[in-house]
């Protein structure tokens, strides 16, 4: 399955500095572009840190996606529902 194929699924953005950061569920355009535009913004010219995970399903260890930037499938065991 290609990335594109997830761009439906619920996206959420990761930022913070340091250790310390805050998720938002990402409501903008369904675009690679406009997504990675969004990391930009966030990144804030290197003084922030942002990752963008796409959910993919659920089960009895957690949500599990994908990370946008790299491909890589993740459990996102920190995150609520």
């Amino acid at each position: 399955m290609e990335l594109i194929d997830y761009l439906n699924n619920e996206i959420h953005i990761i930022s913070g500095e340091g250790a310390i950061g805050t998720r938002e569920l990402y409501t903008g355009k369904r675009t690679e572009r406009a997504i990675k535009m969004r990391l930009t913004r966030e990144r804030s010219h290197g003084d922030r840190w942002a990752r963008c995970l796409i959910y993919s399903h659920k089960n009895d260890w957690g949500k599990h996606g994908v990370d946008f930037e790299t491909g890589e499938y993740t459990t996102w065991h920190d995150l609520e529902d």
